[in-house]
């Protein structure tokens, strides 16, 4: 039995066992006649389900369509998962899970931002250069009200995604809180090439590479800047993973290896199953001088790699405590082109951490403004080559 099927099944008498606890009776106008399906003993079995599908199509004065009944019974289910304890438990339309594939594979047609939920408000914290978003004046620290006029209101962002990603050339309306002023925006999406990282020389000569997600290559691009940084006369990197909610779990550890050798990068265990160990790639650049800058929006495979430099003394972290999404997520299609994303492990750092709800610690706390983070963390990357070149005589 395929692993989704197992899950699919599991989900199913979960929520069945739930549907058990309960009566359900309706009374009829004059008061005179009442029909009870189930009692309260919780014991129920899958046909229950099936049961209550028949009655509604048969009974009811206008039933959902034979798709929407089956659509809202996962969806229920798998809130049903996220209220028992898993917080990233999802369910995918059909439409939703194209979309969240195009951004595993680096293009879709948007607008070109990267979006935070910060304490229920949906903030950008990155506007993707040479983009829609870029031309008509969006900003990072702008927060999403309002989508084509409809309030945000609960929705993550993976929702708010969907809603503002569209057909190349059509437009979506935006309303934006800017610092306590209202504004407007109409936008028109483009198709946009998403970026893993961008990459430059400072005025002082360091390397300095902003990633941003880890969809597929990000590694193989990392590792490229890194080379063609050096080669120009870099002689350390920042590595800013400020803001990156992570990514491919691959990745992650294709990242960390562009820094470390050899040895455990990250570990990761299922359930009852035995811990399995994932190691360094080899053909490091482990001697270059490397600071990583992170801040509470840094998770998951970002802080795979935060960890494991951390944990192998590769790098000096700096900046804010990082997110604390220690757990990996599976996405699982289904038989309709839809699909079910459930918490199915937790990672662990190579000394043994698990940052599920803790997140990673810097080694120096700098709780500043983003332009000051970046400035100090070039203040601390240039002592630790002062210091490596008087080690080497």
């Amino acid at each position: 039995m395929e692993r989704w099927q197992k899950v699919l099944i599991a989900l199913l008498s979960a929520a069945v066992v739930a549907l058990g606890a309960f009566s359900f009776g309706y009374s009829m106008a004059g008061g005179d006649k009442q029909i009870f399906v189930g009692d309260d003993s919780g014991a129920a079995d899958l046909s229950l389900i099936e049961d209550v599908y028949s009655k509604i199509r048969s009974e009811a004065v206008d039933p959902p369509s034979e798709e929407e009944l089956v659509r809202g019974a996962v969806e229920g289910m798998a809130k049903s998962v996220k209220d028992a304890g898993d917080d990233f438990a999802l369910f995918y339309s059909p439409r939703e899970y194209r979309s969240f594939q195009e951004v595993t594979t680096g293009q879709f047609s948007g607008i070109g931002v990267w979006l935070k939920d910060r304490g229920g408000r949906l903030e950008i914290v990155s506007v993707i250069p040479s983009t829609p978003a870029q031309q008509v004046g969006l900003s990072e620290g702008d927060v999403i009200e309002s989508i084509d006029g409809e309030p945000v209101g609960s929705l993550n962002s993976d929702q708010a995604v969907n809603r503002i990603k569209g057909k190349e050339g059509t437009e979506v309306s935006l309303g934006i809180d800017r610092g306590g002023e209202q504004v407007s925006f109409d936008i028109t999406r483009e198709t946009i090439e998403l970026p893993n990282l961008i990459a430059n020389r400072t005025a002082e000569g360091l390397g300095y590479v902003r990633l941003f997600g880890f969809s597929r290559g990000a590694g193989e691009q990392l590792r490229k800047e890194v080379a063609e940084l050096t080669e120009s006369g870099a002689e350390g990197i920042i590595l800013d993973l400020r803001d990156n909610g992570g990514g491919l779990f691959s990745e992650g550890v294709s990242v960390a290896s562009v820094f470390i050798e050899e040895g455990e990068v990250v570990s990761y265990k299922e359930r009852s199953e035995p811990k399995v160990s994932y190691d360094a790639e080899g053909e490091a650049f482990e001697d270059v001088p490397l600071v990583v800058l992170v801040n509470e929006g840094t998770a998951s495979a970002s802080e795979i790699v935060t960890g494991a430099l951390q944990d192998t003394n590769r790098a000096v972290v700096v900046g804010t405590n990082t997110y604390g999404k220690g757990s990996v997520q599976e996405v699982l299609p289904l038989a309709d082109a839809s699909a079910l994303k459930l918490t199915i492990g937790a990672y662990f750092t190579p000394e043994g951490r698990r940052i599920n709800g803790s997140g990673i610690e810097p080694d120096i706390e700098v709780d500043a403004d983003p332009a000051t983070q970046k400035e100090r963390a070039k203040e601390i990357l240039q002592g630790i080559i002062i210091s490596a070149d008087g080690a080497h005589g």
